[in-house]
């Protein structure tokens, strides 16, 4: 090989390198194109907004009238609580004090002290 040749295939293959070095360092260290092990977030469309229920919960709850579907829009409070705190009232009778919540099978004192101004406690029925 003549000496120009073998000079303008070595320009040619620094060119060559040069813009793969470029190109590499520009999908994977400047601007990450392709990130392999992480999945794109998929799409998810924002919620409607929530329709109003015809019965609107009447702050405060009276513990010895409630039924177990407005003990349920108590923070915590599902199902299970909901049938544990009527099993409870239903054994020992009406609650006296907002206190006595705590002797209720699941219910804590930090519970019940989150509920201020939530629940009172009514004449019996």
């Amino acid at each position: 090989m003549s000496g120009k040749r073998r000079d303008a295939f070595g320009l040619l293959l620094a060119t060559l390198l040069a813009l793969g070095l470029i190109l590499w360092g520009a999908c994977f260290w400047i601007a990450p194109v392709w990130q392999w092990g992480y999945r794109p977030a998929a799409y998810e469309a924002p919620a409607a907004p929530r329709q109003e229920s015809e019965e609107t919960v009447r702050w405060p709850i009276d513990l010895n009238r409630a039924d177990a579907q407005q003990l349920m829009q108590l923070p915590g409070i599902g199902e299970v609580k909901a049938a544990a705190i009527l099993a409870y009232r239903a054994e020992h009778g009406a609650f006296r004090t907002v206190e006595e919540l705590d002797e209720v099978r699941g219910i804590s004192a930090r519970m019940v002290e989150s509920w201020d101004g939530l629940v009172e406690v009514g004449p019996a029925c």
